[in-house]
């Protein structure tokens, strides 16, 4: 069964960024004149879908590299299972099909030598909410 998500609001400090990086957008793609007469809709909609798809894609990949660069929090430095130190190993490559397209980045792995046992941090263990 699919795990429901939680619905995030965009922080309304966010609009004015969201609306000049449409306007930079926009001037890369016409520049200040706008698209040419006679360019119809339909092309204007599939444009700008592929656009926002690629912007989905490019920021979820930011998020996913920065997050994976950040220090572990304390509850992720010890064993799930025997509560043991872990030992960091080097990041796994992880590739992921989402619904804005697919993503990759280099997620942190550990490793408990008494459980003999590979952690990714980003995957919860069943049961397990984030909070």
């Amino acid at each position: 069964m699919a795990k429901a998500t939680r619905k995030v609001d965009i922080p309304p400090e966010l609009r004015p960024v969201v609306a000049s990086a449409a306007k930079n957008l926009a001037n890369h793609l016409w520049g200040s004149q706008g698209p040419a007469w006679g360019t119809s809709f339909a092309s204007l909609e599939e444009l700008t879908a592929q656009v926002t798809e690629l912007l989905a894609e490019q920021l979820l990949q930011q998020a996913l590299q920065r997050q994976a660069h950040q220090p572990l929090p304390d509850d992720l430095q010890a064993c799930p299972t025997c509560s043991g130190p872990l030992s960091e190993q080097p990041p796994e490559p992880r590739s992921v099909h989402t619904t804005v397209g697919t993503t990759d980045w280099q997620e942190p792995a550990r490793f408990c030598p008494r459980c003999r046992r590979a952690f990714f941090p980003s995957i919860q263990e069943p049961g397990h909410r984030p909070d």
